[in-house]
This record gives C-alpha cells, sequence and structure tokens, in this order.
C-alpha cells in the first residue's frame, strides 16, 4: 500500500489513509433506509464520513488481506455498508451513486502461494468496492505467501505498486482517498 501512496504522491497529488481496524464502525443495520435516501447510509459512526468520501475522491485504493479463505471481516462490514452507493433501478440491477471518472486500485495479500487460490473472493471485493460503482481499475497486487515473503522485501511488485500509484494519479490534480 504504501509503494502506491509513493506513486500517488510522485505525481503530485495527495492520499488519505483509513484503517477499518482502528475506526469505530458498524455493520449495516439492514434497515434499507438507504432505499429510500439513496446515496446515504443511516447508520452514523466513524465510517460515515469516508463513504461520503467515496463519492467526491478521485481515486480509491481498497487494501485487504485473506483470513480464513475470504476477505477480513472490518472489509466485509465496509462492503455491506457500501450497499448505500448502490440506487436500485426500476427494471432491476443496480445504479451507481459515485460519479463516474474515478480511478481504482486494489491490494490483497494471502498467506498461500497459489495466486488464483482466492480469486473467487477478490472479484468479489473488486465488483462491490470498484468496477460495481464505475470505477476504473487500473492495477491490482495480489501479494502471495504473505507468510514467508514480505512485501517490502518484493522489489518487483513494490515497483508494480509505485506504478499502479502514478497511474491512479496522472491525470488527477485533486485528492486520492486510500482505503
Amino acid at each position: 500500500m504504501e509503494a502506491i501512496f509513493e506513486g500517488v504522491r510522485s505525481q503530485g497529488a495527495t492520499s488519505k489513509e483509513i484503517r477499518l481496524h482502528d475506526i469505530n464502525m458498524k455493520g449495516c443495520m439492514g434497515c434499507l433506509s438507504c432505499r429510500t435516501e439513496i446515496g446515504r447510509c443511516k447508520q452514523n459512526d466513524d465510517l460515515s464520513p469516508f463513504l461520503e468520501e467515496i463519492k467526491t475522491a478521485d481515486g480509491i485504493v481498497m487494501g485487504c488481506p485473506i483470513y480464513m479463505y475470504r476477505i477480513s471481516g472490518q472489509m466485509k462490514l465496509l462492503v455491506d455498508r457500501m450497499y448505500s452507493l448502490y440506487a436500485n433501478l426500476p427494471q432491476g440491477g443496480y445504479k451507481s451513486m459515485v460519479p463516474a471518472g474515478k480511478t481504482y486500485a486494489l491490494v490483497v495479500s494471502q498467506g498461500a502461494d497459489n495466486q488464483e487460490l482466492y480469486q473467487k473472493s477478490i472479484r468479489y471485493l473488486a465488483g462491490m468496492t470498484g468496477s460495481g460503482l464505475g470505477m476504473e481499475e487500473v492495477g491490482r497486487i495480489v501479494h502471495i505467501n504473505s507468510h514467508d515473503k514480505p512485501a517490502e522485501k518484493n522489489g518487483e511488485m513494490l515497483k508494480n505498486a509505485f506504478e499502479i500509484g502514478q497511474k491512479m494519479a496522472r491525470n488527477i490534480p485533486k485528492n486520492i482517498t486510500v482505503e
């Protein structure tokens, strides 16, 4: 993640990091108030302003470990709350309440050394937090065998992450929110 931030900053853009584990956030209440007040989650906690920032940021980076074969619990809480950013269409399906033109990148770490092992979870995460909201994915890092091979010792992966950060900021004169 830090290499992506460096790539963003190298293009003159700024970034903001939000660590889900460090904020007081609650899960979706299932109240469906976001179906009548489209684009707004009724839950009021530390996550609320960041949901709003997703709509105004120029780009989003999501980072998540794979725990027990799936995305982390904190990330699942975020994904559930991001439901408020989708509006139901009368003919079925959904429309994004996130303005078009945003860039998106995904960073995932997993202990397993088979990069394909958790692709279903990774596709789900990218779809729900990026492409499903109409964002353009500019890069993806899947850090495999993370227990034995720390990211900071993988020069090729760090170079790729830096370049993804540059892509995110290349045409963006404003801030990038990094989740």
